[in-house]
């Protein structure tokens, strides 16, 4: 299975790769081919993460109407389970599509902007504490993958079903760290839970994006479940010359 998010941004240590007719900015250019034609324009690239997009939808689709065909309780969870990640992947896809990944990103409006999509996406009233910092805006895309999941995760396991619930979104800069801590306010993780041991696909994602940053997890019960990454800080960078929120069309698009 591969699913690129995010103009490119991969996580290959869980499996995900750039779909079929994708040409990766870093690929050489064939034999008497110039790089630059050899690279899509904006306007090509556009159009592919809109089709990815619709795909990943579409497979979300196709495995709702498997559902539907069902009577086994657990095959037709599994099965709604997956077209959830599917659609939700395919929302932030939609976001992370709208920022250059080889540019600054401030962190202060793009996870504000984020967590409200991820936030009506998940049905958590999502909270944002963050510092005016500028990183590369592949961290940024690393950082977007990693607070989705946590959120995916938040709406599934610390609440109750119907129930409202809150995630809390924390993001500072600490001497030449970053600390980004994802929290909720539910049933928490349990005695027994360990991020190294989890193996759930949720978790593995996670901890695959952790390792691309360089940083490291901590997990904790604190009135609810508690994730932060902490991880290194880029020299610094140019501030961002244009608004990294999204335009509201892209968001909206189907």
């Amino acid at each position: 299975m591969g699913i690129s998010v995010g103009g490119g941004a991969q996580i290959e240590e869980a499996g995900m790769h750039s779909p079929a007719g994708w040409t990766p900015v870093d690929q050489a250019p064939a034999p008497g081919e110039s790089r630059s034609s050899a690279q899509p324009t904006p306007d090509e690239r556009r159009e592919l993460e809109h089709r990815l997009a619709n795909s990943l939808q579409l497979a979300a689709d196709f495995l709702l109407f498997e559902q539907a065909r069902l009577q086994d309780p657990q095959a037709r969870a599994a099965l709604a389970e997956a077209a959830a990640r599917l659609s939700a992947v395919a929302q932030l896809h939609r976001f992370l599509s709208a920022h250059p990944h080889d540019a600054g990103v401030d962190l202060e409006p793009f996870l504000t902007e984020l967590c409200g999509l991820i936030g009506r996406s998940a049905g958590l009233s999502c909270s944002v504490d963050a510092d005016s910092v500028t990183v590369p805006g592949a961290d940024a895309q690393q950082l977007a993958i990693a607070i989705n999941e946590l959120a995916m995760n938040a709406a599934k396991h610390a609440y109750r079903k119907g129930e409202p619930g809150s995630l809390h979104v924390e993001c500072h800069r600490e001497g030449a760290a970053l600390r980004l801590t994802v929290s909720d306010e539910g049933a928490g993780l349990g005695r027994d839970f360990s991020a190294e041991r989890a193996s759930g696909l949720g978790m593995t994602i996670l901890k695959a994006v952790v390792r691309q940053l360089r940083g490291s997890l901590e997990a904790r019960d604190d009135h609810g479940a508690r994730f932060t990454i902490t991880l290194p800080l880029s020299p610094a960078l140019p501030a961002p010359t244009r608004s990294f929120a999204p335009r509201r069309a892209d968001l909206d698009e189907d």
